[in-house]
This record gives structure tokens, sequence and C-alpha cells, in this order.
């Protein structure tokens, strides 16, 4: 009976701690209030680069798609480590440093409304929340609102102009791509990066 009493006394502690973590997170949901305005992205910008994301993580490795379906569990299990760890989530797979960046950003331009808890919740806090459709939408077109704005030449154009141009649209996505490391360059001309072409151009004949 040692092994069975061992075995019952096993599974009684991991329930309770199931429990207290499921109670934790609860707890972590309810203590943010928080409301979110969309930023005037087309649905099919977004459409494209969620279609270009997807696209280019189903044709990496096996192991490589592991790893990042992993990181969106880890998203579910510990949002604050996967912030801190910098990895990639939801089907925009934005980054916490991303994160760090646009959701000031966002608050700032009225895009984001938070009543009582520090902005530096929400931050880790989204990365659980990217996993859900409507806000990890929210997120990318946040993203994307923040890139145009920085752009010196983007700025000066409308959503509706990039929409209809596929060298604007992969313009911006190459700032979604992280312009390479070099903002300086990103921000002097419309033309887009060969990367974020290659990707967008993929996808679209993965499409048809």
């Amino acid at each position: 009976m040692g092994w069975f009493s061992g075995l019952v006394g096993g599974l009684l502690i991991g329930s309770f701690a199931a429990t207290a973590f499921v109670v934790h997170r609860v707890q972590s949901l309810t203590e943010i209030e928080f409301e979110t305005v969309p930023p005037p992205v087309p649905f099919e910008v977004l459409e494209k680069v969620r279609g270009a994301e997807m696209a280019y993580y189903s044709n990496q490795s096996s192991a490589r798609r592991f790893v990042e379906l992993m990181q969106d569990v880890m998203a579910f299990l510990h949002p604050p480590l996967v912030y801190q760890m910098n990895f990639s989530v939801g089907p925009f797979r934005l980054k916490g440093k991303t994160l760090e960046q646009t959701i000031p950003w966002a608050l700032d331009e009225g895009y984001l409304i938070i009543a009582e808890a520090p902005v530096s919740n929400f931050h880790w806090l989204y990365v659980y929340l990217a996993e859900q459709p409507g806000l990890s939408t929210w997120g990318a077109a946040v993203h994307l609102e923040f890139l145009r704005k920085k752009h010196p030449l983007l700025r000066e154009i409308s959503w509706t102009e990039i929409a209809s141009d596929p060298a604007l649209v992969a313009k911006i996505y190459s700032g979604y791509l992280g312009a390479g490391d070099d903002w300086a360059t990103w921000e002097e001309n419309l033309t887009p990066g060969s990367v974020a072409t290659s990707r967008l151009n993929a996808a679209s004949e993965a499409s048809q």
C-alpha cells in the first residue's frame, strides 16, 4: 500500500498546485482593468502580415515549429517569463521588446486605456492575451500604426494608400520584422527590405 499512498499523495499535491496556479492566474487577470481601441489599420494589411508570419513559420523545420509551439504554451503558463525572454507569441509572433515600446505608445495615443494598474503589468499580461484572436490583432495593429508614425515618409501616407500598394505594405512589414536592426536606413526611404518582400510574396503564392 506504500506505493499507492505515495501515488495518491502525489496526485493530491499536484491538484493543489494546479489549483493554486489557476487561482493566481485568475487574480492576475482580474487585477488589471483595461480597454483597447483599434488603430485605423486596414484588415487586409493585418491579414497580409499574419499570413506572412504563419507561412514563414509553417515552412520551418519540425524542431523550430515545436519551439514556437512551446513558446505559445509558455505564454499561458508563465507570461512574465515569456515577456522577459523576448519569445515570439500568438499568430502575429509579437515579442516582448516589441511590446515594451508599443504598449506605452498605445497608452499615450489612446489605443489602450488602463484603470489603476501600472502599465508594466500590462506588458506581460499582453503576452498571455496575445493568444486571443481579437487582442492579438489589436497588438499587431498598434505596432503597425506605431511603425507608420515612426517613419518620416510613411506617416504622410494614409493607410488606404498603403493597403493598395504591395511595396508600401512590404516597407512597413520590414519594420515589423525589425528593419534588420538598421532603423536609420529603414527611415530614409520607402524601399522595402528583401526579406519582407520575399515573405509576403511566398504567403501570397501559398494562398492562391
